[in-house]
């Protein structure tokens, strides 16, 4: 491709992020919900959960599936499965029609997120796809970061129910954008490649160590977003409303990294230099995070640079995405494997440094988890030296 389109990239790129609403939406309004069905905290942990118990265990699945049969169908079906959850979470008047909403909605989500970087990959130059592809790598902490600041006024308008279809009625008009954009931009047909060709493609060393890095990354980046708020809390007495702001503030700072990670690729700055920087400060900063004699407001700094140079991370692994796959335009089995990395990471970062914290009676001791995971993430960035 010659030139890049980038109306294409960017309404490719809101679609995740408004995809991302389900999960921010959660965040939310999910006081409001235990309150109202009497759910208990197992319930609600596992409502939050449940998306990357999804990616965990079928993200690479439905990467393939997206190759085999085609981005642009895989991206709006997700996308219409999560519109459809969402409508069915709001007539739930207990846990069972709420999981079973949460679960479609997950599947749906999931579905999306790894067709849509194929979208992407194929709607850039060259030249542009590492910045394009840095910009993808955004769409969470956008997503969420949106969410955030719209979902408040929402509730007090008309409760969660109405939250859920809001989201709704959101994705369905965006699904229907993103058909008026792409329709015909990938009616050619590209060539007919075997599911062992796929595979092969990803079993190699250096997607691979990606996806290993996704599991450091994520046990990291969760456990540290997920815990800074009740650190702040529980330890030092910070109200809550302005506990979650600052937890809202670490989130969005990770769309600096991303979207930087794409621009300085494109500008010829080796992929392993900035996963080894990534992994560094995340693990310093984290480390200020948890432990005992750092005072709040280094707390919430170390915090926030955690994010921002957190997010070279996923941006740069993006970016090389592209370059392992079979071809920058069969991409969805590359993302959906690093999705199932980043859903092991979720899954069990937060289950490691509760685990720890819990046994010790001290937030120090998660410093312990912080350690092995920056460090097997720095040995997968040296390792990818020589293959990036």
């Amino acid at each position: 491709m010659n030139e890049t389109h980038w109306p294409r990239v960017w309404i490719a790129f809101l679609a995740g992020c408004i995809g991302a609403f389900q999960i921010g939406k959660t965040f939310a309004s999910l006081t409001l919900i235990i309150d109202e069905l009497a759910l208990s905290l197992v319930q609600a942990g596992l409502i939050l959960s449940l998306f990357s118990l999804i990616a965990a265990f079928a993200g690479a699945g439905f990467g393939l599936l997206s190759d085999r049969v085609g981005h642009l169908y895989m991206a709006l079906t997700g996308l219409l499965l999560s519109a459809g959850g969402a409508f069915l979470g709001a007539t739930a008047g207990g846990i069972e029609i709420l999981l079973v909403s949460r679960l479609v909605e997950g599947l749906g989500f999931i579905l999306a997120i790894v067709a849509l970087p194929s979208l992407i990959s194929r709607s850039a130059s060259d030249r542009s796809r590492p910045l394009a592809m840095g910009i993808w790598g955004a769409f969470m902490p956008a997503g969420i970061g949106i969410s955030m600041l719209i979902t408040p006024p929402l509730l007090e308008w008309h409760g969660w129910r109405g939250l859920w279809n809001d989201v709704g009625f959101i994705i369905l008009i965006w699904s229907a954008i993103l058909f008026i954009a792409f329709r015909g931009s990938t009616s050619k047909s590209l060539t007919h490649l075997s599911t062992a060709d796929f595979i092969t493609s990803i079993l190699r060393l250096g997607p691979l160590l990606v996806v290993a890095g996704f599991v450091c990354y994520s046990s990291l980046y969760q456990s540290l977003t997920a815990f800074l708020p009740t650190i702040l809390v529980t330890d030092y007495s910070v109200p809550l409303a302005q506990a979650a702001r600052f937890g809202a503030l670490v989130v969005v700072g990770n769309i600096i990294g991303n979207v930087s990670a794409g621009w300085m690729i494109g500008r010829g700055i080796a992929p392993w230099k900035l996963l080894t920087v990534s992994f560094i400060v995340m693990g310093l900063c984290a480390t200020l995070v948890f432990a005992s004699f750092s005072e709040p407001v280094v707390k919430i700094i170390a915090g926030f640079l955690f994010s921002a140079f957190g997010g070279l991370f996923p941006g740069t692994a993006f970016a090389l995405a592209a370059r392992y796959s079979i071809s920058p335009a069969y991409m969805a089995l590359m993302a959906g494997l690093m999705l199932q990395g980043a859903g092991i990471g979720q899954t069990i970062g937060p289950m490691m440094v509760s685990s720890i914290v819990e046994f010790s009676g001290s937030w120090n001791s998660a410093n312990l988890v912080v350690f092995g995971m920056a460090a097997i993430g720095l040995i997968s960035a040296g390792l990818l030296r020589s293959r990036s």
